[in-house]
């Protein structure tokens, strides 16, 4: 039952891919899509500034290790009871 519904699931979601890959531009559209943005000048780019509280990538690592640590010991001491 789980790989009908599975199935089924699958195939909904990827009914709406046959219109992404049915998709064809016209050479006439791209040309014009290409001509408008060849002509404008782009902005001068600003480097961006890192944020000055930026997390060090130890205590990234530390939380996720401590998080999989847990989810560890829950699922190894599940206090709820087998039936």
């Amino acid at each position: 039952m789980s790989r009908l519904l599975a199935c089924l699931t699958l195939a909904v979601d990827a009914g709406p891919l046959s219109a992404c890959l049915n998709d064809v531009e016209l050479p006439a559209h791209e040309r014009e899509f290409r001509s408008q943005y060849r002509s404008s000048n782009p902005p001068p780019v600003t480097p961006s500034s890192e944020p000055a509280d930026r997390p060090s990538t130890s205590f990234v690592f530390g939380t996720g290790a401590a998080l999989l640590v847990a989810a560890c010991v829950l699922v190894l001491t599940n206090p709820r009871t087998r039936s």
